[in-house]
């Protein structure tokens, strides 16, 4: 049973599931942005939005909707002169790894309906400032609905 909102449980699973998933070996999952240690292939949980709703209007303590969306980063730097290509490959395979996870188990926890990658936004190019270093980022989007009982 869940009461105030699913997020928190949410994310721990989601990022419990994805550190369990042989085809992220070598990418770091985190709760939040890892601004100590990054280790060229990250991926984090980052802001969410909400909207909920009531779907019966009665006196008393209320059933509550749940819909939010997480956003998710998936980082990859290359370093060693390797090309965008080769970041945005390995950037789209973890992409890939997330969008199968949740196509998998949308219900990742028993207060979640169902979660679904529904976009992202992809940003590339050249990082402390050498052209030899490139980075791919993929900002996507998760959303997630729940019903909260009391």
């Amino acid at each position: 049973m869940s009461v105030g909102t699913t997020l928190i449980a949410f994310k721990q699973a989601l990022k419990a599931a994805l550190e369990a998933r042989p085809g992220l070996a070598g990418a770091t999952v985190n709760y939040q942005y890892p601004s100590t240690n990054i280790t060229g292939e990250d991926i984090w949980l980052d802001r969410a939005e909400s909207d909920n709703r009531i779907p019966v209007m009665r006196a008393g303590t209320k059933k509550v909707d749940e819909d939010y969306t997480v956003t998710l980063f998936i980082q990859v730097l290359k370093t060693q002169g390797e090309g965008q290509e080769a970041a945005d490959l390995r950037a789209l395979a973890l992409l890939t790894e997330v969008q199968q996870l949740l196509a998998e188990t949308p219900q990742l926890t028993s207060d979640i309906q169902w979660a679904q990658v529904t976009g992202w936004e992809h940003f590339v190019g050249p990082f402390e400032g050498k052209d030899s270093a490139r980075g791919s980022r993929f900002e996507v989007r998760v959303a997630v609905r729940a019903r909260l009982f009391p």
